[in-house]
């Protein structure tokens, strides 16, 4: 039967702690630029849905009060969106049958 060399856990030496100690350092200053990197860019994200969000509701505001002074305008030009929409709608149907 063969023996197992005697195998001891040695404790590590002052470069080996030094050099563990530096990487552990490393790896918390990576964490906590990763976190500070999510939070801007989550706050920059909610500040551009909140500048998106306010620009829509200031052109819906826009278009709801130029229909209200121009009714017989904003009917024509739907209309014609309509129609040009269709037109369109007509032309790629054709065009994929073929």
């Amino acid at each position: 039967m063969e023996t197992m060399p005697n195998t001891k856990y040695s404790s590590p030496t002052g470069s080996e702690s030094t050099v563990a100690e530096h990487a552990r350092r490393s790896l918390e200053e990576a964490r906590a630029g990763a976190e500070d990197l999510a939070a801007q860019g989550s706050e920059a994200i909610h500040k551009g849905t909140d500048r998106a969000r306010e620009a829509i509701s200031h052109t819906t505001d826009q278009a709801a009060h130029y229909v209200q002074e121009q009714p017989l305008k904003s009917l024509m030009m739907a209309a014609a969106a309509g129609a040009a929409i269709a037109i369109l709608a007509g032309a790629i149907g054709k065009h994929r049958h073929h």
